[in-house]
């Protein structure tokens, strides 16, 4: 029985330890953390959106009706 785990391949890096598989050491962190959720700044922008195509709506609708009459 080994007392410490043990360097066996340098690149990858491999541990050899007491339970006698090859693992690699897991990542210090993950590359990939999500945001809570939107922040203030995105939550203006995304409601001034949702009005611009209200606007946009109605202009097409007024052209539209201009068109066909």
């Amino acid at each position: 029985m080994s007392e410490r785990e043990h360097e066996v391949q340098h690149e990858p890096q491999v541990l050899e330890g007491d339970d006698e598989l090859p693992r690699q050491p897991a990542p210090p962190l993950d590359p990939f953390t999500p945001e809570p959720g939107p922040g203030p700044g995105e939550h203006r922008a995304f409601r001034a959106m949702r009005l611009a195509w209200i606007v946009v709506g109605i202009v097409v609708a007024i052209v539209l009706y201009a068109l066909v009459s």
